[in-house]
């Protein structure tokens, strides 16, 4: 997400990195570059110009702090920038706590409309809502079939519509006669899947307004292909002037490499982002936060985003057993499981965005290229994969007690995994590497959770504890919140 931005971003920190301090010179170089960057990235000129003129202003009154290098400085003040750039005056979560809530879904064609009332449903599911499903769309063919089969998908029920309301052609009817059932169904939240078309018109507008002026919807959502760039300010400001929405949800964001709807959207109507889709599953929904974006954007990762996909994903008793394993003699069994509790956070690439690394390592001066870092990580992914095979051939023994490999049982494990006996003895020996490093940190991870081991993964994270881990810029730093497990049902 927003690479080719990530990485003209760090590009233009370098500029100030070998800088002793700050002045107006190395500012206007950086901020010449900042626009190069945005307008490269298909943000409006609009937003460019607040931005920019905001950092500009902001650096050149900017005191030097003692410790803090010119760079860092400068970082801070283009992240508080663009964090304020993605955060609205009228900035409200989903209004779903009211008894009744309806909420209209609004957009073109194309957009992911239908997909994402899906998506929400399940999201306000697992906050503990009974939402309904209402298609709305009574004139794209098969728009109504779509509907049902996401709601199938993600266990959330579907209006069913009745054929004289399907003959009558008439949307709010609908809607209506959907709020009488899902009032005398314990449905909480109703989800009005509207009509959208390939460019806004006045047939369109006419009946969502029409729609907004009977049902009176808590939320007006505008759903925004994120791929259209400063388009969706167009768009957005369009939808905004006729039936005024309430905040917008981004699609497609994982597919973005420049970022321009994301930055444009916001300051066109001053309404806020509430919700981003990061892939095409049912669970890739997420909350929007300005400062965590801000933070993706500028390579800074965003580790609190993290930890929460930990704390869906991971149940208590699969977190416990591998603080048990690692607390416990290092090996292939535990590398195992290690191994498929890291696979639920996705690739390699995605962890390695997630935690930071890139502005990390620049800050320690190793600049890699997006192409270096996505063959190093694609490489680690394949090793692991090997390493995988590798110990699923072995026996129980054999994972458990790594030293006693011997010549034969590795050629007996090369032959189980399809590998060569070199590979074999490669892989065993990058283990014994690992396991130095596991059994030197072990002291380490036991001064941070303290003598009871069996306390939530990571939550020594703290920022509070110990001293020597405290900073915003370092992964356990940003781990403020800690890290629960799950429950298991």
């Amino acid at each position: 997400m927003f690479n080719q931005l990530t990485d003209k971003f760090q590009n233009i920190f370098k500029i100030l990195r070998s800088q002793s301090r700050i002045t107006e010179e190395n500012i206007n170089t950086a901020i010449r570059e900042i626009k190069r960057a945005l307008i490269d990235a298909d943000v409006s000129l609009r937003a460019i110009k607040t931005f920019t003129n905001k950092v500009h202003t902001k650096a050149l009154g900017q005191e030097v702090l003692k410790g803090i290098s010119p760079e860092q400085q400068f970082i801070k003040i283009v992240s508080d920038e663009l964090t304020a750039l993605l955060t609205p005056a009228d900035d409200r979560g989903i209004q779903s706590s009211v008894s009744t809530g309806v909420i209209l879904m609004l957009g073109l064609q194309g957009a992911g409309k239908t997909t994402t009332c899906a998506k929400l449903a399940k999201l306000l599911k697992k906050k503990g809502k009974n939402p309904l499903l209402v298609p709305l769309d009574l004139k794209r063919p098969a728009a109504i079939e779509q509907l049902k089969i996401l709601g199938e998908q993600a266990g959330v029920e579907i209006y069913n519509v009745t054929t004289s309301v399907e003959t009558s052609r008439e949307a709010f009817l609908l809607a209506q006669h959907a709020i009488n059932y899902a009032k005398h169904n314990n449905h909480d939240v109703i989800i009005l899947d509207s009509a959208g078309r390939l460019q806004i018109d006045t047939e369109m507008m006419a009946e969502l307004l029409l729609i907004d002026q009977i049902i009176q919807p808590a939320e007006k959502l505008l759903v925004i292909d994120s791929m259209i760039g400063q388009e969706a300010a167009n768009i957005a400001a369009a939808f905004n002037t006729q039936i005024g929405i309430t905040g917008i949800i981004l699609t497609k964001l994982d597919g973005d490499a420049r970022g321009g709807a994301a930055l444009s959207v916001v300051e066109e109507i001053q309404k806020p982002i509430k919700l981003i889709s990061m892939g095409e599953k049912s669970d890739d929904l997420q909350e929007f936060y300005p400062e965590r974006m801000a933070g993706r954007i500028l390579g800074m990762g965003d580790v609190l985003t993290l930890v929460e996909q930990a704390q869906e994903k991971i149940q208590e008793d699969e977190a416990e057993a591998l603080q048990r394993s690692l607390s416990a003699d290092f090996n292939f069994e535990s590398f195992l499981q290690m191994q498929g509790t890291m696979s639920k956070f996705g690739n390699f690439s995605n962890i390695f965005n997630m935690m930071g690394m890139q502005g990390m390592l620049g800050q320690f001066g190793v600049n890699l290229n997006r192409e270096t870092q996505e063959k190093m990580l694609s490489e680690g992914e394949v090793k692991m994969k090997k390493f995988k095979s590798a110990i699923e051939s072995m026996t129980k023994e054999e994972r458990i007690k790594p030293r006693i490999l011997t010549p034969g049982r590795i050629r007996r494990i090369a032959r189980g995994s399809g590998q060569k006996e070199r590979d074999i003895d490669k892989l065993v020996n990058e283990f014994n590497k690992m396991k130095k490093v596991m059994d030197n940190i072990k002291p380490l991870m036991g001064m941070m959770q303290g003598d009871n081991m069996s306390q939530d993964l990571f939550k020594s994270l703290n920022p509070n504890k110990p001293p020597g881990l405290q900073g915003r810029n370092t992964a356990a730093g940003r781990l403020y919140k800690g890290f629960k497990p799950k429950k298991n049902k």
